[in-house]
């Protein structure tokens, strides 16, 4: 420090010597030697801390993009692995229908390992409303809750909206299997701005603020999906009044198809 502190000293004080002493015959080189030198003792000064922020930046960023990676990881392990882990667990006493839910989740996961297709997630070309009826059936088959599907307008697909369709998608999981509901109701909707998902029943209800930590359901695969995307999602429920999740993503880079309109 003390050695780089000296050789900074050095090179300014000769720059601002240059830059004072300039004559007439040597005005064009002079400042610009001296210039020259006080940028280089500012370099030698300056420079490490700047290349140590900028280690820090790059090293938080990859701290960032990890976590998100690994949030990302545990909303697509809880979405397929253990929700049917759990189904299978209350269907245990119906060996066919046991052996169906692990041949499917065994193509999922296979799809996800060695295609690179997360479970659930749209193809490229697959639209909103296309998404919508894809959980109407995933669902209506795994659960044998009935789900009535709606869309207005349609859209290409994307990132953001994959993230919009399986944070709906684990909404109406949710609903199916702790509402008690015998019907769930799936509207979304395209607007020039956003593209917005309710999923509703009128089951038995429950209180946002008392689901144990342990339960990542809304926590991450609902909220935190969202949010990782620019997205929101609301939960408003009660006890003995049913559910409503309000999932809102904004439109960019997407292309819309709002004159077309769907019911599924």
């Amino acid at each position: 420090m003390a050695l780089r502190l000296a050789v900074a000293g050095v090179l300014f004080a000769g720059g601002a010597g240059l830059l004072v002493s300039a004559r007439a015959g040597l005005a064009l080189l002079r400042p610009l030697g001296g210039a020259v030198l006080v940028v280089a003792a500012v370099v030698v000064l300056l420079g490490p801390w700047w290349l140590r922020i900028a280690r820090d930046l790059v090293l938080e960023r990859r701290a960032r993009v990890r976590a998100e990676e690994r949030a990302d990881i545990a909303a697509r392990i809880h979405d397929s692995v253990l929700q049917t882990l759990a189904l299978i667990q209350r269907r245990a006493g119906d060996p066919h229908t046991v052996v169906q839910l692990a041949r499917m989740q065994e193509r999922e996961l296979r799809s996800w390992l060695f295609e690179g297709k997360a479970p659930h997630e749209a193809d490229a070309d697959v639209t909103l409303a296309a998404g919508v009826r894809r959980i109407q059936q995933d669902v209506e088959a795994r659960y044998g809750v009935a789900v009535e599907a709606v869309t207005v307008g349609d859209c290409e697909a994307g990132e953001s909206l994959d993230a919009l369709l399986a944070a709906a998608r684990e909404a109406a999981v949710n609903a199916a299997k702790w509402s008690g509901a015998e019907v769930i109701s799936l509207f979304a909707e395209v607007e020039p701005g956003e593209v917005s998902v309710v999923v509703r029943d009128r089951g038995r209800g429950f209180d946002p603020e008392a689901v144990p930590a342990d339960r990542k359901g809304l926590a991450e695969s609902v909220r935190g999906r969202m949010a990782r995307r620019g997205g929101t999602a609301a939960v408003c429920s009660a006890p003995g009044e049913g559910a409503k999740v309000t999932l809102s993503m904004p439109r960019a880079g997407t292309s819309s198809r709002a004159d077309t309109a769907s019911r599924a």
